[in-house]
This record gives C-alpha cells, structure tokens and sequence, in this order.
C-alpha cells in the first residue's frame, strides 16, 4: 500500500510519492492539494502533511483537503503530521502560516466527540478515530488519526 508524503518541500522521503506544488524541490509528483488529491479511494497506507495543514487558508479547500485524505486513506490507513501548536509563539512567525491548531482543535475531527457532534460534522469533516497528539519542546504539534470508515 502506498505512502504519500503532501507538502514535502525538502524532505524527500525513499519509498513514498513525494507531493508538493512546487518545481523548487523535489518531488515524484507536483500538484497543488487545494484541488483535490490525485490518487484512489482507498489506495493508500499512510499519509504524512509536515507543515502543510496550516498553509491551507480557505475553509472550503481545508475542509475539501481533509475530506481527501480521509477518501483515499485505505480503512486501516493513518494520517500522521505536524503543524505549530498555537499556543506556541512558533505558529504566528511563518508569514505563510494563516490556519492555527492546538490539541483541542483535533476534536473537531474525532467521531463521536461532542466537538465534531456540534461543529465538525455541520462544517462537513469525515469523521476520524484514533486520534493521538502530543506537541514538542519547540511548540510543534505532532499528530496521527485513522479515517473513521
């Protein structure tokens, strides 16, 4: 089964499909994610977004991104990544950062929690299960989470 690395600026990663929008760095694939994810349903293992999520500015192309994922994550399959948590002063210094996140925020995801109940299921999420997060010294927040299929 497939890994898929979205977002990898200049960590390339053997044995997975390297995504990014950019021609600066390398990559087996470039796209841009806002428009969809250009694989199949179910077709992949892993999918990993290092600094990613928080360059989604939108709500509709984050919402559409997320829902992405989650269709072409195979049922067993896990979302794993890292953005800036912010209640660290690390997630407002990137000028390209414009989508916060905090532990809380992955609630919003979470089947069956009151967060999604209320808020996450009207904003159109798939729901997610599994949910695991931890943020680092440095104020980056590390998260993984299965589709809930």
């Amino acid at each position: 089964m497939k890994k898929i690395n979205l977002g990898c600026g200049n960590i390339y990663r053997e044995g997975w499909v390297n995504c990014d929008i950019s021609r600066k760095v390398k990559a087996d694939r470039y796209f841009d994610v806002r428009g969809g994810l250009p694989f199949l349903e179910n077709s992949a293992g892993e999918v990993h977004c290092g600094c990613l999520l928080e360059q989604i500015c939108s709500n509709e192309d984050f919402v559409r991104l997320m829902n992405e994922i989650w269709r072409v994550l195979s049922p067993d399959g896990r979302l794993t990544g890292y953005v800036p948590n912010a209640n660290y002063p690390c997630a407002f210094q990137d000028p390209m950062d414009c989508r916060h996140f905090n532990e809380d925020t992955f609630h919003y995801f979470e089947e069956g929690h009151n967060y999604y109940k209320e808020f996450g299921d009207h904003y159109n999420f798939k729901p997610w299960r599994d949910i695991h997060y931890a943020t680092n010294e440095s104020g980056i927040l590390h998260f993984s989470m299965r589709p809930a299929k």
